[in-house]
């Protein structure tokens, strides 16, 4: 049977399955077909998750191989008294996510290797999709949940204790103590609706149970309604949760669909090994972008909580500006975007990948609203340190600007510009407020200035030392 065939067969095969235990029963078929084996073993953080037949295979002629392996990230095989024992990593990346070990009477050749190698990186993308894929329904779930009653008073209970509460829960609490006692008497632990009196303040009250990561949860959410101006002002921002739920729900399928499409081109299609690879690279950047979404959502969260931490070291921050442009350049390709930069060995006692984080944003955010009207269009990116001992970064582009009205809202949560320029460009809203979150954390501030059809500046400001002003 021609490698071809077996690869576009394996391929239909493991787009089928839908949790980790049928993918393996798929691997081992499929190896069966091209190599003879006594035994198969697939192990999961050194645990036994699958063998065909159900014996394992002994660990002490092989366990000394592993580390060197796993390091390779390619089948090999051990000599045995009688036959071989292989030892095929699955993997993602530099990542080993779980490691297949067999058995056999015969030496693999050289063909044969090499396929081994293609089946393990089609299975470790496909291993990481699923878990990725009930990360992203499990995550949404609980989100939305959330976001459902974002702007309201906010409590989690587990396990019977509070877990969380946002600002507008515990001013409520602070402000009337009773009111736990009153929730914890009239909640019930099953999702319900009421409304509730202490004193002169009137809440309508909601309560649902969700389940995270096997963990039974209580979410309550607190509504003020005490006067008829606070029941309008949550009516507008209920409008701005469900667009901001509908919008994360089209920025969750817009590269679920193109992973959908370009899997059933490959399933559907006659295609060579290289226009595969390339379709799965695809596949891949696709899954980067949801890992990305998946980091905004869980960063909101700690932004919520107000339990995002930072872990400083001292750090060139031109080495960062360096790998945030790397991350964007495909991006300023894309949209002919010229990015300019002037860094010259600027230290600073700084959180490295939140910095990084908040340069991506800005930059990105600078590329995909920039002018199609305009024959140039550039990013400049300046880093600096003022005589004070401040980090000053300043990002200017001379994109469609934002008008004035508007510049007092675009670090709040959930906040986009809607306008016919900016409706058909993608984002959440959360990238400026998470933005802002990680200045402030490190005891800087950040402010913006802009003129439609002239472009934006956003300036970042930080201590570059602990022992800075």
């Amino acid at each position: 049977m021609e490698v071809q065939h077996l690869l576009s067969k394996y391929i239909l095969e493991i787009s089928k399955v839908k949790d980790e235990s049928t993918l393996y029963i798929a691997l081992s078929e499929i190896t069966r077909k091209v190599l003879d084996y006594e035994a198969l073993n697939v192990l999961k953080d050194g645990t036994l998750v699958h063998s065909d037949p159900p014996v394992e295979i002994d660990r002490s002629v092989y366990e000394d191989f592993v580390p060197w392996v796993e390091e390779r990230l390619s089948p090999s095989f051990v000599p045995l008294e009688e036959g071989y024992v292989g030892l095929i990593p699955i993997f993602k990346g530099t990542k080993v996510l779980s490691l297949v070990v067999l058995k056999t009477p015969n030496e693999p050749t050289p063909e044969t290797m090499d396929y081994l190698q293609l089946i393990a990186y089609l299975s470790g993308v496909t291993l990481e999709n699923l878990r990725l894929l009930e990360f992203v329904d499990k995550a949404r779930e609980y989100f939305e949940s959330i976001l459902n009653l974002a702007n309201d008073g906010i409590l989690v209970l587990s396990g019977g204790k509070l877990e969380f509460t946002n600002t507008k829960a515990k001013t409520l609490i602070d402000e009337n103590p009773e009111l736990l006692v009153h929730l914890m008497n009239n909640i019930t632990g099953e999702e319900q609706s009421f409304e509730l009196e202490i004193g002169k303040l009137f809440l309508s009250v909601f309560a649902k149970p969700v389940k995270l990561l096997g963990e039974e949860k209580l979410l309550i959410g607190l509504r003020n309604i005490t006067s008829e101006k606070e029941v309008q002002k949550l009516r507008e921002l209920d409008k701005i949760k469900t667009n901001f739920i509908a919008n994360i729900s089209h920025e969750l399928r817009t590269p679920l669909a193109a992973i959908k499409a370009y899997t059933e081109t490959i399933l559907n299609t006659e295609m060579n090994q290289e226009e595969i690879i390339e379709f799965l690279s695809i596949v891949y950047e696709q899954s980067i972008k949801l890992e990305q979404l998946l980091n905004d959502l869980l960063d909101f969260s700690q932004l919520e909580s107000h339990t995002m931490k930072l872990v400083k070291e001292n750090v060139n921050l031109c080495e960062i500006l360096d790998r945030a442009i790397e991350t964007v350049r495909n991006l300023a390709v894309q949209r002919n975007v010229e990015v300019r930069t002037s860094c010259k060995n600027v230290m600073a006692f700084c959180d490295p990948r939140r910095i990084e984080q908040v340069l991506v944003n800005l930059l990105s955010n600078a590329i995909k609203f920039s002018d199609e009207k305009k024959e140039t269009k550039y990013v400049t990116v300046q880093i600096d340190k003022t005589p004070t001992n401040q980090v000053e970064i300043v990002v200017e582009d001379n994109g469609i600007g934002i008008p004035e009205d508007k510049l007092d809202k675009i670090f709040e949560k959930f906040y986009r510009v809607d306008n016919e320029l900016t409706y058909s460009i993608p984002g959440t809203g959360l990238g400026l407020a998470i933005v802002k979150e990680i200045v402030e954390l490190h005891n800087g501030e950040i402010s913006v200035s802009s003129r439609e059809g002239v472009g934006t500046t956003f300036t970042v400001r930080f201590p570059a030392s602990e022992n800075s002003n």
